[in-house]
């Protein structure tokens, strides 16, 4: 659903952020704008959640492990993923 869209049809303003690189200028004008704002960031819906409590080193290393095969990854994955769902639910 375009969030922002929704906004603006209903009277508010609303800003979509397609490229890292608009964040800065989208949230100046966003906070400048007076009255309710929304601003949508479109995300790839093919890349990972990525939890907050994992670090990139920790998952360059999980990684590794994944592609050697090493025992007790998939279990690590699942953990992991389990971990992240109970945290949004």
């Amino acid at each position: 659903m375009d969030f922002a869209l929704f906004a603006r049809s209903c009277g508010a303003a609303g800003f979509t952020i397609a490229d890292p690189a608009d964040c800065g200028r989208a949230l100046e004008e966003a906070l400048a704008t007076p009255g309710p704002v929304v601003v949508q960031g479109v995300v790839d819906p093919f890349e990972p959640p990525l939890p907050a409590k994992v670090t990139l080193e920790q998952a360059a290393k999980f990684a590794k492990s994944l592609l050697r095969g090493e025992p007790n990854s998939q279990k690590i994955a699942l953990t992991v993923l389990g971990d992240r769902i109970r945290e949004l639910v």
